[in-house]
């Protein structure tokens, strides 16, 4: 019977170990890759890669072997992706050593890889057909039961960990590996589930974020636009008021220029009259004769006029400066008044919810139950005196307590013919007569008999108001120490109170006055997002 001869493994370079491509052979019979043997020459003396015999002649193409392998190529390997090498790829089991072709698929039961040829044997063999096929994988060895040497098929719960059939003796909890793989699927699935959810939920924020970003970017732009409006107003006052201060100057200018031109003209011609007399005089002084010289003694000019002095004003006109002045200044700030629109469009985000604090109110004033609105009732109400009230003077705090940063609110005021609004330190003074001022803790402002308004500085200050705010805005800014007033329905400013020492905790403070008849609207609390504001 004949041998097959598996010749293989003598189309092989000896040094690059793949199958030959180009084959040549040395004098000494040897057979390379041309190029492998090319490269070994290069860097070595021209002798044979194997025997180190000197070759004496240029290695020629082996026609033979190069036709073997092409026949070898057309015939038994057609598909040259059979073959393994690269990394990460599994090798067949079976096939020889000489020449290995990918795996296909693992049986974890046997614990060894195939390629597509010995896959075939494998499933073929009946009492294979149970074992369980798997993509190619690496390390099978690991499949198996380090104790007992037999394939991993059950799961013990218990030690969580993959066992053999043997392992069971004395492991507890045990179920089958394709029900454990179930069980953590479902888990797997829910767990995906919720990571899909929070990658929406995350989507839904970005988008969220974007559109609230677009929205600050328009703002930003707008208000930036409304700025360089405001100031480029300004800047044409200011270039108007220079020419109006620059004209009349101009206007001298040219006059003094012409006058300056018609005195030159005028005194040029002066000197070239007297000039003349001089001629003349010169001519008859040294007259002999004495009556002749007396007959011809020219007419001097009686006297010599000095009136070419220049006329033109060039002082300026102060009081035309002071006017222009005050008109100026009153436009520049009626401009940057303009400014406050974009002031309380940024301030309103530092809302807070002021509420009421009934027990520190005085015994007249009425607290509504939501504790949004307060009024003199016009007179005591029956309520526990408590130690924090105003006794003497009608006021009320109200909360939160402002410690840090900013904080703002409105306050609807209305048709009210009296009233005070504004903060007071928490530990101020609230018994027996009591003195409006930043130094004593109180920073207000109020509206008092005949409309007048003013500002409870240490030495007070009158306000000078266009119009009766009916809705009052109150800002603190305890990092810059300020507290600022604003009319909100005018989108005005009305008054602010710099360098203010709080030192300790601020609340915000409210005084209704005294209802005689005419003061018995309510102070209202409003919602800043319920608030109609003038943009």
């Amino acid at each position: 019977m004949a041998t097959a001869v598996d010749i293989c493994r003598h189309l092989h370079c000896p040094i690059c170990k793949n199958l030959l491509a180009e084959p040549v052979s040395t004098s000494c019979g040897h057979t390379f890759c041309k190029r492998c043997l090319d490269q070994h020459i290069s860097m070595s003396d021209p002798q044979c890669a194997l025997c180190l015999e000197p070759m004496s002649t240029k290695p020629s193409v082996n026609a033979t072997l190069e036709a073997l392998l092409r026949e070898f190529h057309q015939t038994q390997l057609s598909d040259l992706s059979l073959f393994t090498g690269e990394r990460g790829e599994v090798a067949c089991d079976i096939c020889g050593a000489s020449l290995t072709f990918r795996a296909v698929k693992s049986c974890l039961i046997c614990q060894m890889s195939y390629c597509e040829h010995h896959l075939k044997q494998h499933q073929s063999t009946a009492r294979l057909k149970g074992h369980k096929l798997v993509s190619p994988v690496e390390r099978l060895d690991q499949r198996a039961c380090s104790e007992h040497g037999r394939p991993l098929e059950l799961y013990c719960r218990q030690g969580e960990r993959c066992i053999c059939a043997l392992c069971v003796k004395t492991a507890g909890d045990v179920t089958s590996v394709e029900t454990e793989r179930e069980r953590r699927q479902a888990v797997q699935q829910n767990t995906i589930e919720q990571l899909e959810k929070m990658i929406g939920q995350r989507q839904d924020k970005l988008e969220e974020l974007q559109e609230t970003a677009t929205n600050c970017q328009a703002l930003i732009e707008r208000q930036q636009q409304e700025i360089k409006q405001v100031f480029a107003a300004v800047t044409e006052t200011v270039r108007r008021a220079e020419g109006v201060l620059l004209a009349p100057l101009e206007n001298g200018r040219r006059s003094l220029e012409k006058e300056m031109e018609e005195k030159t003209q005028q005194i040029q011609k002066e000197i070239l009259k007297y000039k003349e007399i001089i001629t003349s005089l010169n001519d008859t002084k040294n007259e002999e004769d004495d009556i002749l010289y007396l007959q011809t003694y020219p007419c001097a000019p009686a006297e010599f006029k000095d009136d070419w002095a220049v006329s033109i004003d060039t002082e300026l006109n102060f009081g035309t400066m002071r006017i222009l002045k005050a008109a100026v200044l009153a436009e520049i700030e009626s401009n940057l008044e303009e400014l406050c629109t974009v002031e309380i469009q940024r301030i309103q985000k530092f809302s807070v919810d002021v509420l009421l604090d009934a027990e520190t109110a005085h015994p007249r004033l009425e607290v509504s139950p939501d504790g949004k609105t307060v009024k003199d009732a016009g007179e005591i109400q029956e309520i526990p005196g408590s130690p924090t009230q105003f006794d003497r003077v009608g006021g009320i705090l109200g909360t939160p307590q402002i410690r840090s940063g900013r904080a703002f609110w409105i306050v609807e005021v209305g048709q009210m013919e009296g009233w005070e609004l504004g903060v007071v330190r928490d530990g101020a003074k609230r018994k027996g007569k009591i003195s409006y001022k930043p130094s004593e803790g109180y920073w207000a402002i109020v509206l008092f008999g005949q409309g007048m308004y003013g500002a409870f500085e240490d030495t007070p200050v009158q306000l000078q108001l266009s119009r009766k705010p009916q809705k009052v805005g109150v800002f603190v800014d305890c990092e810059e120490a300020l507290v600022s007033f604003y009319d909100m329905e005018a989108s005005s400013h009305i008054y602010t109170f710099n360098k203010c020492s709080f030192y300790e905790v601020i609340r915000p403070y409210f005084n209704p006055y005294h209802n005689n008849g005419n003061n018995s609207a309510p102070m209202v609390i409003c919602s800043v997002n319920q608030t109609d504001i003038c943009m």
